[in-house]
């Protein structure tokens, strides 16, 4: 019989190569001398928002398993919060300055609305640690919102002009 947190591990590890396909998929190929440091189209714009957000939930969820077993301290935890909600806002702050052609409107909105979710869901994983609560009402809050931001993922994934 497996374990919860053998499962929780299994889960982020498939979102994570899940994610990363779709980034290998999603990213055109380009040489490496046309690199400019920063995305310059609507699509690099998005996929590089994408990548950086679905590397940092998967970091926060595996430092989250961490901390609730014990592995991690609440202020270690609450510390690294900190910087991916400044990350987060950083990321909005991008996509909201990038006025992005009509055709991608539509998932540069939905993946905002990713974003401003996932800080509800930092939020809530924050009050978590705060109150020291790892009851299982609190995981069951904590993954609804997961699945609120992921839907919102799929929605932008789904409006891209592709």
């Amino acid at each position: 019989m497996a374990s919860k947190k053998g499962i929780a591990i299994t889960a982020v590890i498939a979102a994570a190569i899940v994610g990363s396909s779709f980034l290998i998929w999603l990213i055109p190929q380009s040489s490496p001398g046309s690199m400019t440091g920063l995305p310059h189209d609507d699509n690099s714009i998005i996929s590089d928002v994408y990548s950086r957000h679905q590397s940092l939930a998967t970091n926060i969820e595996s430092k989250f398993e961490q901390w609730k077993s014990g592995e991690l301290t609440s202020s270690d935890m609450l510390g690294q919060i900190s910087l991916d909600r400044s990350d987060i806002q950083n990321m909005r702050q991008q996509l909201d300055s990038a006025s992005p052609a009509q055709e991608w409107q539509q998932s540069y909105g939905s993946y905002i609305q990713t974003l401003d979710s996932f800080l509800i869901y930092l939020d809530l994983m924050q009050t978590i640690i705060e109150e020291n609560d790892v009851m299982p009402d609190s995981n069951v809050k904590l993954d609804g919102l997961k699945q609120e931001w992921e839907g919102y993922v799929n929605d932008s994934i789904n409006a891209m002009p592709i």
